[in-house]
């Protein structure tokens, strides 16, 4: 949308009082924009309400700097809209704000002030807050998924917001969590919804590195530097140039690669072996891990510095044990899955899905192996199971155990579960927390179980 105004005097416009009771009394977020310098020439306080600035804070400063759009240092919206190349002038962006902490989603249109010989005065952003919109939404559908992740739990509904929210950033992302719960899955949800997406995304394994290897495998080497380096090699960073790197299971660098790996983050600067000049490349790292990361800093293990380098944005994915009621959504997909690749390979076996007895079974299971153990319980559950009939309690392996065997008698084994709940409880006066800790088990378990047995 265009405004051509009469005179080419934009200052004389916003002091009218008519154009200043309109800025004061709007319910959107209204910003000014200077078309050649940049500079923010109004702000009306909704805006700044939004983006945590006081009256007339910002007048006269950068606006990608006020703003603190992840959009201003790629592709800037307001360029696009003033050279006229964007179809639509209403976009949904991200801004920051004063304290970067607060993240704004928002709804924004463009409109270009011209002079009377066409030429751009200004850019006028009028955005709108759309987190009630989303807290609706929310409340009214819960997502099921999230990029290939599957959960429609609390939890995961809180992480899939963080992860929508943070995408956008440069800021380095550190995924926290136990193996098997998906922490890769939740990087590649990062990338996809990132500016960065269709750009290189490298992904390394620390774990897996030779460790006389590793600093080679990371920054790339000269030929001749050690034996064996025959030619040139570029290393993970400059193969992520222009992109993304994840560091998988990252807490199990050696401490003297460390620095290396910080002055990379930092400066955007690798050195390959052998070579005595930096390199500089721009990569958004995001870092995995399923160590405790904050008692390896507190031990030495791990640097400090670094540790609040990658730890720009920090992600917990739970486990699978408190989440258990993504279990039927889980096993639903999984089969789903399983089905489609016999198909392809020309082998279908179908399946009608879990009995009762099996999926309580399932949902009962402490899960150590999260998400990943799950898959390969079911998988081998789906192998043994009849084709064209349900998988039944008796073909579930749990795991270091043998087959769950059909009709088999229970009861003394639900009693002594019973009386070792009921110790635990007496012993603990109550605190389901303390019981849980003697049991085993963990909280949300033992909850389950005195529910069950009333």
């Amino acid at each position: 949308m265009d405004i051509t105004l009469p005179e080419g005097d934009l200052d004389r416009l916003l002091g009218h009082p008519l154009v200043s009771a309109l800025l004061a009394t709007a319910s959107d977020g209204v910003v000014v924009v200077d078309a050649e310098s940049r500079l923010i020439k109004a702000m009306n306080p909704r805006a700044r309400e939004l983006l945590g600035y006081d009256a007339d804070e910002v007048l006269g400063c950068g606006c990608s700097q006020t703003l603190n759009s992840p959009s201003c240092y790629h592709r800037c919206p307001l360029t696009e809209v003033l050279e006229g190349r964007p179809e639509n002038s209403d976009l949904d962006l991200y801004y920051r704000g004063q304290d970067g902490d607060r993240v704004l989603h928002a709804r924004t249109r463009m409109i270009v002030v011209r002079a009377p010989d066409g030429r751009p005065l200004a850019g006028i952003e009028l955005f709108q807050d759309l987190s009630e919109h989303h807290a609706l939404k929310r409340a009214l559908h819960k997502r099921g998924s999230l990029q290939g992740i599957i959960g429609a739990s609390g939890p995961m509904q809180t992480l899939y917001e963080l992860v929508e929210q943070i995408a956008p950033y440069e800021l380095p992302v550190l995924i926290t969590g136990e193996s098997g719960v998906g922490k890769e899955r939740f990087a590649d949800a990062v990338q996809h919804l990132s500016a960065r997406v269709g750009k290189p995304y490298v992904k390394v394994n620390c774990a897996a590195l030779n460790p006389s290897l590793i600093e080679s495998e990371l920054f790339g080497h000269k030929r001749g530097a050690f034996t064996g380096a025959t030619n040139d090699r570029r290393g993970s960073f400059e193969e992520a140039d222009g992109g993304t790197l994840l560091l998988d299971e990252v807490g199990e660098l050696p401490l003297g690669l460390q620095a290396k790996l910080l002055r990379a983050i930092q400066q955007g600067e690798v050195q390959r072996v052998g070579e005595d000049r930096p390199r500089f490349v721009d990569v958004r790292v995001i870092a995995a891990t399923n160590r405790d990361i904050e008692e390896d800093v507190s031990a030495g293990h791990f640097r400090e510095d670094l540790y609040y380098r990658l730890a720009g944005v920090r992600v917990h994915v739970p486990p699978l044990r408190e989440r258990a009621e993504d279990i039927p959504d889980l096993v639903a997909h999984f089969l789903e899955r399983f089905q489609a690749e016999a198909k392809e390979r020309g082998r279908p076996k179908p399946v009608r899905g879990l009995s009762d007895d099996a999926l309580r079974a399932l949902m009962d299971l402490p899960w150590r192996g999260n998400v990943r153990e799950l898959e390969n319980v079911l998988r081998l559950a789906w192998i043994r199971s009849p084709t064209g009939g349900r998988i039944g309690s008796e073909h579930i392996t749990q795991p270091n155990a043998g087959p769950r065997r059909a009709n088999a008698p229970s009861t003394n084994l639900a009693e002594l579960e019973q009386q070792a709940i009921r110790r635990a409880m007496d012993s603990s006066e109550g605190n389901m927390s303390a019981a849980a800790r003697m049991l085993g088990i963990d909280r949300s378990t033992l909850w389950r179980k005195l529910k069950k047995d009333g």
